[in-house]
């Protein structure tokens, strides 16, 4: 059988285009340090990454999530922990004021006192976020949860709408606690309020404790000083399971995080041991093949007249 110089010429020339993308194919993976640089190099692993990567997106966003609400819930608390302090030294002025032995500039004083902290406590209420949002009004970010009325009473002006939050493929958390929750919710007057009124008593110089009307009054705000704390208190327990499950719903994400790193990079990662091998004996290959098609090219009766 004879074998045209053509022939000889198209086999070399494709030979060596084939290594030389070959060559190129191994030097990209060396420089990416990935064996699967398409998915027709290894359709299983390929399908086995995007799957991998889909799963590690999704639970890279969970873990934001809880670090987001954590960090949400933290504010809440630290804010409702301050009520729980002012409303401490409120039922010490409440205690100490209904003492028969205090004059009526000593009462006046406590009331302004208390009128200071109502102020601390009202302001605390209506705290906001960094994003200038309002903590506690439900969804009704952009409203003070506080208001006052054209009487001068304390009203709650936001909406009792709960944020769930994702944190992971099939769980969701209530990511914020509302004023009325904690502070308008019980049978009896509000502690705003109630202090108010508390207020008006102790600045009234012809009611002192022993008359009917002061002794309400201070039974009256101990009470609401009581239902309040009670509230607040349940809310920051509730923060604190919640923060809880956060740390380990985290410990979990991360878990999972770094298991699908590892399995993206035992599917797509190079050995570059094995790549240099390749690359130096397809390279030499290469070259070989290329002196060659030089020699090929050069074949023709011409040369030998």
């Amino acid at each position: 059988m004879r074998v045209s110089t053509m022939n000889m010429y198209s086999s070399s020339l494709l030979s060596m285009q084939h290594l030389t993308s070959d060559v190129a194919r191994v030097s990209q993976q060396m420089a990416t340090g990935k064996s699967i640089l398409r998915p027709s190099d290894d359709p299983i692993g390929a399908a086995k990454v995007v799957t991998t990567q889909r799963d590690l997106a999704a639970t890279t966003q969970y873990l934001k999530n809880t670090e987001s609400l954590s960090s949400s819930l933290d504010r809440a608390e630290t804010y409702l922990s301050s009520m729980v302090n002012l409303q401490s030294r409120m039922r010490e002025i409440t205690i100490g004021a209904n003492n028969g032995a205090l004059s009526p500039e000593d009462r006046a004083a406590y009331a302004a006192e208390l009128s200071e902290l109502l102020e601390s406590f009202v302001g605390v209420v209506n705290a906001k976020d960094d994003s200038g949002n309002y903590i506690f009004s439900g969804n009704e970010t952009g409203t003070a949860p506080v208001g006052i009325d054209a009487d001068g009473n304390y009203f709650y002006q936001g909406d009792d709408g709960h944020r769930e939050v994702q944190i992971s493929g099939s769980s969701w958390m209530t990511g914020n606690v509302t004023a009325n929750e904690f502070l308008f919710s019980s049978d009896g007057t509000d502690i705003l309020n109630q202090t108010k009124q508390f207020i008006d008593v102790l600045n009234d110089p012809s009611l002192s404790p022993g008359d009917p009307a002061f002794s309400q009054a201070a039974d009256d705000m101990m009470q609401a000083l009581d239902d309040s704390l009670a509230s607040i208190s349940s809310a920051i327990n509730d923060i604190g399971g919640k923060q809880n499950a956060l740390g380990l719903m985290q410990t979990s994400h991360n878990e999972r995080m770094l298991f699908s790193q590892e399995v993206i990079g035992e599917t797509e990662g190079l050995d570059y041991a094995q790549a240099t091998a390749e690359f130096n004996l397809k390279l030499t290959t290469l070259k070989v093949t290329q002196q060659s098609f030089v020699q090929v090219s050069q074949l023709s009766l011409f040369n030998h007249m």
